[in-house]
């Protein structure tokens, strides 16, 4: 017992400050008789199955369990071992059945040490554990996260003395089983890439030749594209998933020098390509020739030996001498239109333009030699310091960021250094209906980053002590000193120019634009410099057009303006009612009935590992059984409001009471083996007091125990239980038609993809909200006065379309109103 325990306290001593190991050996033990937190350094706490997270470090952790199952190691093609066991929390006398279990991967030289060591029920503790992703959790039911211990992340493996005595590996209790290895060993060999074949898992060094910054997949992960090259010529493309878009390689730009451990090599399209596999690790180096050696990862703990530091130095060498990838970074002062180029910048402000894109601010410290496009924003909305906004103002451009950029810009901090990749520069086009305001006017140049990830297109954040940033701070310091007097110049130049008394067109444009303002009630969000048409000209025009409007309201429908919200299926693109609620008592009553309910009794009122089950006699003469599955999470007790709840058998009161109580109402069948989601002509799901509907034509329902892993991750979004539900969720928007007349004709415009931006309020929340819907009805009120002539009716500013649309015989002209909101909806 004394031995053992100062094993524990040798154990402690080798422990640096920072809580890395020393000479600390990878495989101990631990005495039954003494507690655990004696024999672990002070600051070790453990860690439940339940509270483990992707994003939370895990060097002051540890966890304790039972080993369940264990499976025979294997090599990957590198010639490094793997084994894979199942782990147990319970550490008492408990049924396998009702032990939380997660699966662990122990990698390269820890194999040796723990391949015939333990044994299937041994009890054993893991510290400098990594956590990751379960890809197998649908499938085998365990945890959704997997545990990896390598010792190149420092791991440590103790087991119970108990244990160690019973296995025939061992001949010392109070020793080490196995000693570590040297330091300065090799452990690891790569493999060149014009060597790796298909179903191997190799580790692999390369330079960054093309890579995209991480993104959403089409899952619930995010994902990061490389293509990396070496000097054997060989290329590789790399697709790495993590449900954590820190946990993916820190690559900043093409040319940095990458190591992956463990990518797992398949064939895709003809091509062989990596993914990463069960404990793929990544350490990235700045390619530049002479930057310190810094590797960027996620782990607190990795190997780099003095053979690693040559292959990098090696690496840059060969790149430098060998590849075109280092291009030199692109200033604003040297962009020209039609270009796509990456912008190294400093993010000065930014604001929200509407549902579809975001307006960033950014300088580099240059001044771009183009008239530059002023994105028109309310100084309000702009999020930043106003003082460097104005003083930066001749140095800035706005660059708009789109689609599925925009929730990485939103996060943006208001002076983070980053790169734009990809970013488009054009033109403003000159048109008909999108005339010059001059004869001498210079087109002005526009900055986009389009939606999707084509080209690499994305955001990266930059560190301050990466090379590209430590340029760019030079050139801006060198901007402030060297342009503190010009830009001062600037302001005041710009105070005399609006002090100088306007010619006399310029007054009567002025006053126009003035009284155009002060009688519309509502405003344009663009191309206000776009001439007023009148509507007889609109009408004359061959589609597709868009034009600038200045008409009345003198009609609208529905009239009844609850039904103007209907439901959209953004894949099929369809429309429909909202259900009623007679239709959906009607169907519970149905569905839910003694007669047509045939249950299986083994789904209906069995408890399962995912939710408790309870039911009783309804109060009424159907003697309707109802039956309430509550979801379980975790071993914190959840609020009513924060919990999940599966109903079956209810009635449309019930569920709304139900849905009022409880945060998330799943109304479900036992009909069959498997709990199933009933027909998608009522809601699949109440969250929030939303209901949400599904498209029949686009979804391919799945059982209700699909959702089993969100108990574990408690991603419990609407969009998530959808997905994994295979369930098409639809849309709730307005549909209105709008009669707009200006004296010299009249026309129909449709009023529905930006109707939200329009009203400033949502169609979902709309439909359960009296305060918007009473708001609603003011607006519309103020927009077509009821019982009021025409001339008594607000002048509407707009921006239409128009369009065809064949039905199949003839083609059909359509308007549709864009870019344009009420005026100060949000006091109405």
């Amino acid at each position: 017992m004394e031995e053992t325990m100062s094993q524990g306290s040798a154990f402690k001593q080798s422990m640096h400050d920072d809580g890395s190991t020393g000479s600390v050996m990878p495989f101990q033990q631990l005495s039954e008789s003494g507690a655990i937190e004696a024999q672990l350094p002070s600051y070790m706490q453990r860690i439940e199955f339940d509270k483990l997270q992707l994003s939370s470090p895990c060097d002051d952790k540890y966890v304790e369990g039972t080993i369940l199952v264990k499976y025979p190691p294997h090599e990957f093609g590198s010639g490094e071992k793997v084994f894979k066991m199942v782990l147990g929390e319970a550490t008492t006398q408990q049924s396998v059945s009702n032990q939380a279990s997660i699966n662990t991967f122990i990698f390269g030289k820890l194999v040796n040490d723990c391949e015939h060591a333990l044994k299937q029920g041994d009890r054993v503790v893991f510290t400098k554990f990594q956590v990751s992703t379960s890809p197998s959790a649908c499938k085998d039911g365990r945890h959704a996260f997997q545990l990896e211990l390598s010792e190149e992340t420092g791991a440590t493996v103790f087991v119970y003395a108990k244990s160690v005595k019973e296995s025939s590996a061992a001949s010392n209790v109070n020793s080490p089983i196995i000693q570590r290895p040297k330091i300065g060993m090799q452990d690891y060999t790569y493999v060149p890439l014009n060597q790796i074949k298909d179903g191997v898992t190799v580790n692999v060094y390369g330079v960054v030749k093309f890579f995209k910054p991480p993104y959403r997949s089409k899952g619930t992960d995010f994902c990061s594209t490389v293509t990396i090259v070496d000097p054997s010529n060989g290329r590789l493309n790399c697709v790495i998933f993590s449900g954590n878009a820190d946990l993916l390689p820190k690559i900043y730009k093409v040319g940095d020098v990458v190591r992956f451990h463990r990518i797992k090599i398949q064939e895709f399209n003809q091509e062989l390509q990596a993914i990463n596999a069960a404990g793929f690790s990544a350490l990235t180096f700045d390619g530049t020739p002479g930057a310190p050696l810094k590797p960027r990862t996620s782990s607190k703990s990795y190997k780099f030996t003095a053979t690693d530091q040559s292959t990098v130095e090696e690496l840059r060498r060969w790149a430098n001498v060998n590849l075109s990838i280092h291009k030199p970074i692109i200033k604003l002062s040297e962009v020209k239109p039609a270009e796509y180029f990456d912008l190294t910048c400093q993010l000065i402000a930014k604001a929200v333009v509407d549902r579809s894109a975001v307006l960033l601010k950014v300088w580099d410290g240059t001044k771009c030699l183009h008239p530059l496009w002023q994105i028109p924003v309310d100084t309000n909305a702009l999020e930043g310091d106003p003082a460097s906004i104005h003083r930066l103002c001749k140095l800035t451009v706005d660059v708009l960021v789109y689609d599925n950029h925009i929730s990485a810009a939103n996060s943006l901090k208001v002076g983070t250094y980053l790169t734009i990749h990809n970013v488009h520069t054009k033109l403003a086009t000159l048109s008909a209906d999108k005339p010059s305001r001059s004869l001498d006017t210079v087109p002005e140049m526009e900055f986009h980053l389009h939606g999707g990830t084509s080209y690499g297109r994305g955001i990266t954040v930059l560190p301050e002590d990466c090379s590209n940033v430590q340029q760019l701070k030079q050139s801006l310091e060198s901007a402030l000193v060297a342009d503190q007097d010009s830009i001062g110049d600037l302001t005041l130049l710009d105070i005399f120019n609006t002090s100088r008394r306007p010619s006399a067109p310029e007054r009567a444009s002025a006053t126009h634009v003035e009284r155009c303002h002060q009688e519309s009630a509502t405003v344009l969000t663009a191309h206000q410099h776009i001439r007023t048409t009148s509507l007889q000209e609109v009408l004359d025009q061959t589609p597709p057009q868009k034009n600038r409007i200045r008409a009345k309201l003198v009609n609208y429908e529905p009239k009844v303006l609850h039904q103007s919200v209907k439901l959209y299926c953004p894949k099929c693109r369809s429309l429909k009612e909202i259900p009623s609620d007679d239709h959906i008592s009607s169907f519970l009553q149905d569905v839910y009935s003694p007669d047509s309910m045939t249950v299986d009794p083994d789904t209906q009122s069995h408890d399962t590992l995912w939710y408790q089950t309870t039911t009783w006699e309804a109060e009424d003469q159907r003697r309707r059984q109802i039956t309430v599955r509550f979801v379980k999470t975790d071993k914190v007790q959840r609020t009513p409001e924060h919990s999940t709840i599966l109903v079956e058998g209810v009635s449309l009161n019930e569920l709304c009471r139900l849905s009022k109580r409880f945060g998330r109402v799943i109304p479900t069948t036992s009909r069959t083996k498997y709990l199933t989601l009933n027909d998608l002509s009522i809601p699949f799901l109440i969250q929030d007091r939303k209901w949400h509907y599904g498209c029949k034509h686009c979804s391919d329902p799945q059982p209700v125990n699909a959702l089993q892993p969100l108990s574990l991750t408690g991603s419990w979004e609407s969009s998530v239980i959808a997905e994994v539900l295979g369930i098409q969720l639809l849309r709730y928007v307005f549909v209105m038609r709008f009669v707009l007349d200006d004296g010299s004709g009249s026309l129909d415009a449709l009023l529905w993809d930006e109707a939200e931006r329009f009203f400033g309020i949502s169609a979902a929340d709309v439909v359960i909200d009296n305060a918007l819907q009473e708001k609603l009805t003011r607006i519309m009120d103020t927009l077509c006065p009821p019982r009021a002539s025409k001339d008594d009716c607000p002048w509407l500013e707009c921006c239409i379309k128009s369009y065809y649309v064949s039905d199949g015989s003839e083609q059909k002209t359509y308007y549709q109103i864009f870019d344009t909101v009420v005026a100060g909806a949000e006091d109405l």
